[in-house]
């Protein structure tokens, strides 16, 4: 059965960083698969939006499920912005087993990262900070700010392994 795993955090969180570390770090190849790609297919004359582009984050979900129901790993890099988003992205993958995990850091740090990145609007990130996390269901979190990328691939593989574990038991 393939695995999915959801990243959800504000922009400059870490997410891409510890989906790039995750990748590597299976012995199973996962695919990558971002919101950012989805807003890149956007038109460059239409500002990439959920008010432009109302339904993106469903065709995201509907293409992760795809990819899950032909067996491939998916690691997914999102913001859910609102409990609607969250509840759309759940009832299109819904029969998909999934991990979904907070990625988050202070906001300061977001702040700090987002004008350092110098490829997002600035505001964004603190706009998100407040948003991102409500109504969202999570099995692990991880904190970027306290944890360097490779401490956090290793909690979320442990994580991962003790998932694994806990059902080998219950099947035994």
């Amino acid at each position: 059965m393939a695995k999915l795993l959801v990243l959800n955090g504000a922009s400059s969180a870490g997410k891409t960083t510890l989906a790039k570390a995750l990748q590597s770090s299976f012995p199973e190849t996962y695919l990558y698969c971002s919101l950012d790609a989805f807003w890149n297919m956007t038109p460059s004359t239409i500002p990439a939006s959920s008010e432009n582009f109302p339904h993106l984050k469903q065709a995201m979900a509907r293409s992760v499920k795809a990819l899950v129901e032909t067996g491939h790993n998916v690691i997914v890099d999102i913001i859910f912005r609102d409990r609607e988003d969250y509840a759309v992205f759940r009832e299109e993958l819904a029969g998909v087993h999934s991990v979904v995990i907070k990625v988050e850091c202070p906001l300061e740090e977001l702040k700090r990262r987002e004008c350092q990145r110098g490829d997002r609007k600035i505001g964004l990130a603190e706009t998100q900070f407040h948003t991102a996390h409500r109504h969202v269901a999570y099995d692990f979190e991880v904190n970027t700010a306290e944890h360097a990328p490779d401490a956090c691939v290793n909690q979320v593989l442990a994580f991962l392994q003790a998932e694994a574990d806990k059902e080998e038991h219950s099947r035994a």
